[in-house]
This record gives C-alpha cells, structure tokens and sequence, in this order.
C-alpha cells in the first residue's frame, strides 16, 4: 500500500473517530441555553424529552424517538438528561450514541444544580421521569409525566 493510501485510510479513521465523538456531545443546560433552544424553536412544533441513566422507562422513550429519526430526518426534538452529575458524562454521551440521537440538541443538567435546572423549565415540575413536554408553535407547553405512548409521539412529531 503506497504512503498515500496509508495516509488517506488513517485520516479517514480520524475523522470517523471525531465525528462520531462531536455527534454525541451534550452541552451543560443553563438558563441561557434555555433561552436561546426556545427562541430557536420558537414558531414550530416541538418536543422536550427529559431523561436519566437510572429510569428504564426512559430509554423506551429514547427508543421510540431513534425509531422515528430513521423513518423522518428533520424531527424537532431536544433531549435534557437530568442526572445533575459529572461522574456519569461518559455513560451518557454512550447512551447518547446508542441511541443514535446525535444530531439533536441534547443538554444535561450541570453537576449539582438539578433543582435550578428543573425549575427554569417548569416551576411546577418536581423532576418525575420520563417527563416529555409538547410545545406549540406559539409557545405554550404541555407536560407529561410517565412513558409517552409511540402514537403520541409520532402524532406530535410527523403529523404537524
């Protein structure tokens, strides 16, 4: 194999390595990514999935959603893991990956302020899981505690 060739293939690796890597990053979720994920949404129907590493119900979501992002490429969803804890980024961006949910906006609560982060979201929200909110083109939430039923989703998602 000539130097070339050994050269093209090896950066090749590399930039599959990265690729992959930046796909599954998950930013620390504050009151000012808060704001801007809402302003960038702002005028289309959209869905917040808030989920942890320790709620089985959660990756039936997770699930249901890397279902519908094979079938649709252009889903408005923003995924929020909850678990308030740096010691569990790397199972997280695994989960991230295993699900194949990359491209979508994920965030993850800062290490420490999960009450503060729940409460930017919704005041009212005591942090029950799987919690999935339905906002509207103008804005207004709705949400919903426990497992979100595929026609729910796929409703809200692809019907619009």
């Amino acid at each position: 194999m000539s130097f070339i060739r050994k050269t093209n293939c090896i950066l090749l690796v590399v930039c599959l390595f990265f690729a992959s890597n930046i796909n599954a990053n998950s930013i620390e979720f504050s009151k000012e990514q808060w704001v801007k994920v809402k302003k960038q949404n702002m005028g289309k129907q959209w869905l917040i999935l808030l989920w942890s590493i320790d709620c089985p119900a959660c990756f039936k979501e997770l699930a249901i959603i890397q279902t519908l992002q094979k079938q649709h490429n252009d889903l408005a969803v923003v995924i929020i893991n909850t678990d308030a804890n740096d010691e569990i980024n790397e199972e997280r961006i695994e989960i991230i990956e295993k699900f194949e949910l990359g491209h979508f906006n994920n965030f993850h609560f800062a290490d420490g302020k999960g009450d503060q982060s729940r409460f930017f979201i919704d005041p009212t929200w005591y942090g029950e899981l799987p919690r999935s909110y339905f906002i509207e083109s103008n804005g207004k939430f709705h949400g919903k505690s426990g497992l979100v039923k595929e026609s729910l989703l796929t409703q809200w998602l692809v019907s619009q």
